[in-house]
């Protein structure tokens, strides 16, 4: 019995784990959709002030840089996310893990993940 229990606390674990790094990814992605912005904002502000072309210039530097690191993002949440479906999918007939709050939290992380896809 015990043997069961600790399977059951391990595959808990993972879940909270697996979770875990999709919410993380998916969060990082949102930071750098919203870095995107203030950047286009910060370089529209200094041509509407005529600012330097010299600063305008380093501003948009600035902004490809962050817009290279979504594919990576997205690439590295689309593998988490998968991992994180598939552990879901191999676990789906434990009734005491779907039933588990562990579960609905995972359900919610994988809907806000995908909607970066959509």
């Amino acid at each position: 019995m015990d043997i069961i229990y600790k399977m059951e606390a391990d595959n808990k674990r993972q879940l909270k784990i697996k979770s875990g790094v999709v919410k993380r990814i998916t969060r990082e992605h949102d930071s750098y959709q919203k870095e995107i912005q203030k950047d286009k904002d910060r370089i529209e502000k200094l041509r509407d002030n005529n600012g330097g072309e010299h600063a305008i210039r380093k501003q948009e530097e600035v902004l490809q840089e962050t817009i290279q690191m979504i594919p990576n993002t997205k690439k590295r949440l689309q593998d988490a996310l998968e991992d994180l479906c598939n552990f879901m999918k191999e676990n789906d007939t434990d009734q005491e893990m779907i039933s588990s709050e562990e579960w609905a939290e995972s359900n919610r992380i994988v809907e806000q993940a995908r909607e970066v896809f959509f």
